[in-house]
């Protein structure tokens, strides 16, 4: 395998796996080259201008701003154009490139998942020749006592809603409590699919189909584009006011749970914060935001969350929170600044 050198030979190798699944699907209904998947990564970083200001073992490929993994045998490629939010492109098994990005963002000061909201997931619903064709939903009960625990997990491809009376009513009830963890889309083009892919809420995108690199690819930076404006507008917004972010639940809010966890600083909410203040049904914190070392005021009731982000501190926090809480412990969630709503 020739080493990459440049964007064109990026695309070249991306196409060829494209064409190879679409033969092997065709000739043996499943495919066997490895799909890619891209992770939206929010940064706090300043724009690189060399590998070495994004750590070790990244090297630069051509255009400015696109770098390959040295160690990855042309399976890791970052899209560092954009100021705020980079693009992790890998042709790596899963398990081993969910596992490389956790690390990567754990161990590199400044950098974040992009956590997709339930109107970010939605996007692709409002354009022509997009579908969906299932969703998962996530509710893990995580701040509750393993004995008082109550897990909800659900993947749900659509068709078997031909099978099972009520199903559609079912699944529109569980949407409206729990939190989107993923939506899997469809775009057809000339009556055949031109994408197939499945969009996290962690910012993570799978693409099981494709027939063309550049459309992938546009996909994938439309989405990175909408999420950083949310970003821009949020600051904005924030530095105007500098009101609070409201993040509202559709399930009610373990308090002295979740007090337990943001104290000892653990998971990935990335908030080590301190009780200043309690009653029974509110709790008031403050603390750090782990990701870029601000701080953050915290304001907890029965099912809403007041988070107040401080002079220069990173408004990523908020969609953090709001995902993270809400498949851990909350279901659904909306998210709102000075009554507009944002991230949507």
């Amino acid at each position: 395998m020739r080493q990459i050198q440049s964007l064109r030979d990026f695309k070249e190798l991306l196409q060829a796996g494209f064409e190879s699944n679409e033969e092997s699907l065709e000739a043996f209904g499943k495919t066997y080259s490895t799909q890619l998947k891209a992770y939206l990564i929010e940064s706090n970083k300043p724009a690189p201008d060399s590998a070495q200001s994004i750590g070790s073992y990244w090297r630069k490929i051509d255009p400015s701003g696109w770098y390959l993994n040295a160690e990855s045998s042309n399976r890791l490629f970052l899209d560092a154009t954009r100021e705020r939010i980079w693009i992790l492109y890998s042709l790596l098994e899963a398990i081993e490139s969910d596992f490389f990005v956790e690390n990567w963002i754990k161990n590199t000061n400044g950098l974040d998942s992009c956590w997709l909201s339930r109107n970010h997931l939605l996007h692709w619903e409002t354009l022509s020749g997009w579908s969906r064709r299932g969703m998962g939903l996530r509710f893990s009960d995580g701040l509750s006592p393993e004995e008082n625990s109550g897990n909800f997990s659900l993947k749900a491809w659509h068709g078997a809603n031909r099978y099972v009376p009520r199903l559609d009513e079912i699944l529109n009830a569980a949407q409206d409590q729990f939190a989107l963890y993923s939506i899997r889309y469809q775009k057809r083009s000339g009556g055949s699919i031109s994408i197939s892919a499945e969009w996290y809420s962690n910012g993570k995108i799978t693409i099981n189909r494709a027939a063309d690199v550049d459309e992938v690819l546009i996909s994938i930076a439309e989405m990175a584009n909408r999420y950083a404006d949310s970003l821009e507008e949020a600051t904005d917004l924030r530095n105007k006011t500098m009101a609070p972010f409201e993040i509202d639940f559709s399930q009610p809010i373990s308090l002295d749970a979740f007090s337990d966890t943001v104290s000892k600083g653990r998971g990935d909410m990335k908030l080590w914060l301190v009780e200043i203040e309690s009653e029974p049904d509110f709790k008031r914190f403050k603390g750090i935001d782990l990701h870029t070392w601000d701080r953050v005021l915290l304001d907890v009731g029965p099912d809403f969350v007041y988070l107040t982000i401080p002079g220069s501190g990173c408004v990523n926090g908020a969609p953090r929170l709001a995902v993270v809480q809400g498949e851990d412990n909350s279901g659904k969630a909306s998210i709102y600044h000075d009554g507009v709503e944002v991230f949507s």
